[in-house]
């Protein structure tokens, strides 16, 4: 992959602006409730975000880089899912994995049926 420093700042753009949003969110709401609810809404936008994307051609190039990878992949970090399940009992872990993996599913697939409804799609 050829170098591209336009690209570069984009991201590191995008991923200030999500990991201060994400920050914040965790100041709010410290808890594995907090990691949920960023995972989510970070699915559900990532959805709505890929739909307009891909099927519409909503968003250019480096609209995608500042969102999609930028501020959505700094947003939701699996790491921190993945070291709160490790940190509680094994039955609450593993819980709070299946939570968020079917709550991120269902944001995927509700931000694209939304942004469907919506354009009456």
């Amino acid at each position: 992959m050829k170098f591209n420093f336009n690209s570069y700042a984009l991201i590191a753009a995008g991923g200030f602006l999500g990991a201060v949003l994400r920050y914040f969110i965790d100041a709010q709401i410290p808890s594995l409730m907090g990691t949920l609810i960023v995972n989510f809404f970070g699915c559900f936008f990532m959805g709505v975000f890929m739909y307009e994307s891909i099927y519409i051609g909503a968003f250019n190039r480096e609209t995608r880089i500042f969102f999609g990878v930028g501020v959505i992949g700094a947003f939701t970090t699996f790491s921190a899912l993945a070291v709160q399940s490790f940190e509680v009992t094994p039955s609450i872990g593993i819980l709070n994995l299946a939570v968020n993996i079917v709550l991120g599913l269902l944001g995927i697939f509700g931000g694209r049926y939304f942004i469907t409804y919506q354009r009456g799609i």
